[in-house]
């Protein structure tokens, strides 16, 4: 199936997820045209031009001290050019005490298994098609 190569390109395309996860540009492009992401929050966001949107939304809210760090579990391989990855979210809340303590305000989780489908498209670049965070709730 897929080799070590692919394995680390993967591993890549994670870290460089978090790496920018509030930084718009390089985050989306690390995405395919149709990608479909679920939050935390249970938020469906589908295709680049509405993350884009709901991304620079976010970053202009306290969200954007919200951080969250990724640890890679497992990568299966579906087909050479089609991974399953899970990983642990981590998510630090950093935003001003008064933000966090409104009820309305509060985050769903800490942590949560975050899973991507990830795909190497044809300029063999491995993106993120669909993530799914799954909270975890003590």
């Amino acid at each position: 199936m897929a080799g070590s190569t692919d394995v680390a390109a993967i591993r890549s395309l994670v870290a460089e997820a978090e790496t920018h996860q509030n930084d718009v540009e390089p985050f989306i492009a690390l995405h395919t045209a149709d990608t479909a992401i679920v939050n935390i929050a249970g938020r469906r966001v589908a295709g680049k031009e509405a993350l884009t949107k709901v991304m620079r939304a976010a970053l202009e809210s306290p969200l954007a001290d919200v951080i969250t760090r990724t640890e890679v579990a497992d990568i299966r391989f579906v087909r050479p050019d089609v991974a399953i990855v899970t990983s642990m979210k981590r998510v630090f809340d950093g935003r001003d005490p008064e933000v966090r303590q409104d009820p309305r305000a509060a985050l769903p989780a800490e942590s949560g298994w975050l899973t991507y489908v990830a795909v190497r498209e044809e300029d063999g670049a491995w993106r993120i098609a669909s993530a799914q965070t799954t909270p975890i709730r003590a």
